[in-house]
């Protein structure tokens, strides 16, 4: 994860240095985040996602826009994150109300990947039923050799890009051998950040 123009407020750095320290303490995937969504018929969901940008004050990943997860959003912007670093036993939640990133931040960071990354972003209809695994490594095939050919463009699909999620509330959580844990939370209140602790 890239940590770009972060607030002074305390939570904000507080997350990059756990972040940090998970990293140096060798656990993988630190950027992956378990984000919790709701349905039209208020039924959640979850799954984990890679995050990729704390941009400002907004924790961001890319994904389809015709996803399972997008439906979810459309109809409630309200989200919760969720992150767990064996590694450090640190986990830390966040909420926050989610919006698609603006195009250009979109574009920027699709093209700046691998390109067998965004071979998968052209050739999946994500969360779409497929009738089997070896399906979707044929279309990827298909896809590959189209772009390899030069009788398809390597192009940003319209339904895939970045959602940013502005971050309102934050809880840095630590283990302690007696399970009395350590849970300092910040909440954003107006224009300033609520500073707590919770008793575990």
């Amino acid at each position: 994860m890239q940590f770009k123009n972060l607030p002074d407020q305390g939570p904000f750095k507080k997350f990059e240095d756990y972040y940090l320290q998970a990293e140096e303490n060798g656990q993988p995937i630190a950027e992956a985040g378990c984000i919790s969504s709701v349905d039209a018929d208020g039924a959640p969901h979850a799954r984990y996602v890679n995050f990729k940008y704390f941009f400002e004050d907004n924790l961001i990943f890319f994904s389809s826009y015709s996803s399972h997860k997008a439906n979810d959003f459309n109809v409630n912007d309200k989200v919760a994150v969720n992150f767990w670093w064996a590694a450090t036993n640190v986990q830390i939640r966040l909420e926050g109300q989610i919006a698609k990133c603006p195009e250009i931040f979109s574009d920027e960071h699709f093209y700046g990947r691998e390109q067998g990354k965004n071979i998968a972003a052209i050739a999946s209809d994500q969360s779409q039923p497929i009738e089997s695994y070896e399906m979707l490594q044929a279309k990827f095939e298909q896809t590959k050799s189209l772009i390899e050919s030069g009788e398809l463009e390597e192009k940003r699909p319209l339904d895939w890009g970045g959602y940013q999620i502005k971050v309102s509330y934050f809880e840095f959580w630590e283990a302690s051998e007696e399970r009395l844990n350590y849970r300092e939370c910040y909440k954003l209140s107006g224009n300033d950040w609520e500073k707590f602790f919770l008793q575990s």
